[in-house]
């Protein structure tokens, strides 16, 4: 085999190499580790607001707003009235447990979230990716009761790493 032969050969394992790495599935649940913020979530609109944080011993804790929730008139968050409360509910999604990861599939294990009927359930988020400082995923159904039937059509929940 002559030269010529052998780079082209070597190129194309290359080639996917690079390519596999501009969109690159999460190879273990460590690749998850630290603190991410969101930077698109479709149901929150433009510029929402929490965090995400995955620790080494496989727990996480889960938080979204949306980004200008009003402030309520009486200033006690118990005394809310009927509109503030919905505002609210509609606005903030919070959850904690463990989690792990199954090939391109995130589940979260939840103990516990701001929406009761998901304590204790796992939560499955798919087309899980990390590339460098950006995280993605899919929830094909999300807490708003929409499911998302042809998978394709789901946005994708995109958070970015804080340093």
């Amino acid at each position: 085999m002559n030269r010529r032969n052998v780079l082209r050969l070597s190129a194309i394992p290359a080639l996917g190499l690079a390519l596999f790495a501009g969109n690159a599935a999460a190879q273990s649940a460590q690749d998850l580790v630290g603190t991410w913020v969101p930077v698109s979530v479709d149901a929150y609109g433009p510029n929402p607001k929490g965090s995400l944080i995955f620790d080494t011993h496989g727990r996480y804790s889960l938080q979204l707003m949306k980004p200008n929730l009003p402030k309520y008139e009486t200033n006690n968050r118990t005394q809310g009235s009927p509109a503030e409360y919905k505002i609210t509910v509609e606005g903030i999604l919070s959850h904690f447990g463990t989690y792990s990861v199954s090939g391109t599939d995130l589940i979260y294990h939840i103990e516990a979230s701001s929406f009761p009927n998901w304590n204790g359930t796992d939560q499955k988020r798919t087309n899980l990716s990390v590339a460098g400082d950006e995280l993605k995923y899919t929830n094909l159904t999300p807490s708003g009761g929409y499911q998302y039937l042809v998978p394709a059509s789901a946005p994708f929940v995109v958070w970015r790493r804080v340093k």
